[in-house]
């Protein structure tokens, strides 16, 4: 059912319009109805917004002409239509000027009426549709853009990435550009919920529910707030993690991480009825300082408790932070990679002396950190259950138990060996073993920018060699091979979304939509409009 309001300074024209038709049989009601332009305006300010405004133009105070500029410039949606005289051809042409299309002579016959009314009904519709069409689009554009921004935080802070020019373009891609500033500060935030034994029972899918309602929970409490980034990582469902963005370090971001951990403490509490541990990391600057951010979370986490957090502030780690550089990272996954054992000890051996007594916080953010770079080194290596990683992430939840420099030090050891064997013994078997692990990450990463040079690069091979290997094991070139995958991806998209083609593309790994509806007609033999035309006729 539609509205309406009537607006004439005559009040038997109004009445006679009233009785005219049967007004919900045209599917409309009279919401209101006024005398003149004035009092119309009030109304307009005063209720919701009619869908239709029928007026005279001739009226005392404000007449037709003046309402109608009005309402153009307040309610520019308002659909308007003029009630005319035989004489009033000037004024007429003074309302289509002003934009209305739609009129009625005087004296309004009921045919003409009923007429109107039915398209301005079909109108109403097909912009409603329209409407909800574009939220719709909206709604699964942020969705995306909300997902692939969580990816990408967790991507930076727990994996290898050999280009920060491709990690600035992407970060650009997914509107998260102020993390180029080097100068911003940022803090992260690690949120456990803690289900109480027996809560409950048996059901696994009760435990599941209580995860989505958690991570939504998390999701909807960072809404609130333009600086607040939440991020998931779904082989540990039972945590949340936030990235908190200050334009300095001084009390402004610690006032926005306070409230954020009071805020997310308070939630899980009232809405879930469930206690947390949360971890607060210390303040760090730049996107290469982004894994010593969240590790020092982890440990501050770890080092947490349901009834307080142990902020990363109080554990004195930025010398060490500022010491775990980027290049020294990569150097130790190479040695790991390789089985170096010597050369992995030297590093750490750099990292840690043996003649400086460090405190035994700071040993164990260095521990806590190269578990953060250990696992990244098996995902990439390890094949089927992921018994190692599983090994990895234990270890982390209890790194604060630790109570020597020589327990750690042999901890890391024996995981360090571990972690060498499994890349060993995926570097050293036949071709197939490799380009297998190779395949697996480029399925779980083709909607970032991959090459055969970087991919070569990553797994210590040699390009030419890796391209003739991945040929000769998986039947189409690399090349092939990506665009199959980005490509199926895309069909997905288009059939069961309303995105547009600029942001499939982006979904898919390829920054060019020119490029895309290129290699997407290439692939299928129908443009992209086309594929979607075609999968909407058939359902």
């Amino acid at each position: 059912m539609y509205s309406i309001m009537i607006v004439d300074d005559e009040a038997g024209v109004r009445n006679s319009i009233k009785a005219k038709i049967d007004w919900q049989a045209s599917g409309f009601h009279i919401a209101a109805e006024a005398s003149n332009g004035e009092e119309a305006l009030s109304l307009l300010q005063e209720r919701s917004l009619p869908d239709v405004l029928l007026t005279d133009i001739r009226m005392p105070q404000m007449d037709g002409i003046g309402l109608i500029n009005a309402c153009k410039l307040l309610y520019p949606s308002l659909k308007i239509v003029v009630l005319s005289g035989y004489s009033d051809y000037t004024y007429m042409q003074a309302a289509i000027q002003a934009g209305v299309k739609d009129y009625l002579l005087k004296p309004v016959g009921r045919r003409e009426l009923v007429a109107l009314l039915e398209k301005l009904s079909n109108e109403i519709a097909a912009e409603q549709t329209d409407v909800q069409l574009q939220q719709t689009e909206q709604r699964e554009r942020k969705e995306q853009l909300l997902a692939l921004q969580e990816q990408m935080l967790l991507r930076m802070v727990k994996e290898e990435y050999y280009s920060l020019l491709v990690i600035k373009e992407r970060l650009e891609q997914l509107q998260l550009s102020a993390f180029i500033d080097e100068r911003l500060h940022v803090r992260f935030v690690a949120v456990e919920m803690r289900v109480p034994p027996g809560r409950l029972g048996e059901e696994r899918s009760h435990i599941d529910l209580l995860y989505m309602a958690f991570q939504m929970l998390c999701r909807e409490t960072a809404g609130m707030h333009s600086d607040i980034y939440p991020f998931y990582d779904a082989s540990h469902p039972s945590m949340m993690h936030f990235l908190v963005a200050a334009p300095s370090r001084g009390m402004e971001g610690s006032d926005i991480t306070d409230r954020l951990v009071r805020q997310i403490r308070t939630n899980i509490q009232k809405y879930l009825r469930l206690d947390s541990v949360i971890g607060v990391g210390e303040t760090v600057n730049g996107i290469r300082q982004f894994k010593n951010g969240y590790s020092s979370s982890m440990l501050s986490w770890s080092q947490s408790t349901i009834h307080g957090t142990n902020w990363a502030g109080n554990l004195q780690v930025q010398d060490l932070i500022a010491a775990f550089s980027p290049e020294l990272e990569r150097q130790l996954v190479v040695s790991i990679e390789n089985g170096d054992f010597k050369g992995y000890s030297a590093l750490i051996e750099r990292i840690v002396p043996r003649g400086i007594d460090f405190p035994m916080f700071s040993f164990t953010f260095i521990a806590s950190r190269i578990l953060l770079l250990f696992h990244s080194i098996a995902k990439k290596y390890e094949a089927g259950e992921a018994v190692l990683q599983k090994r990895l992430w234990d270890c982390q939840m209890t790194i604060g138990d630790f109570h020597s420099r020589e327990q750690i030090l042999e901890q890391l050891e024996e995981l360090a060996r571990l972690v060498m064997d499994e890349a060993m013994k995926t570097r050293s078997s036949s071709g197939q073993s490799i380009v297998k692990t190779i395949q697996k990450y480029v399925d779980d990463n083709f909607a970032y920018e991959l090459t055969l040079a970087s991919l070569a690069g990553m797994f210590h091979l040699n390009e030419t060699y890796l391209s003739g290997l991945f040929k000769l094991h998986v039947g189409v070139t690399f090349s092939e091979y990506l665009t199959s995958l980005r490509m199926k991806k895309a069909g997905e998209l288009l059939a069961q979304s309303e995105l547009k083609l600029t942001d499939i593309a982006m979904l898919v790994g390829i920054s060019s939509s020119s490029y895309f509806s290129t290699s997407f007609k290439k692939y299928y033999g129908l443009s992209p409009k086309e594929y979607r035309e075609r999968h909407h006729a058939k359902a």
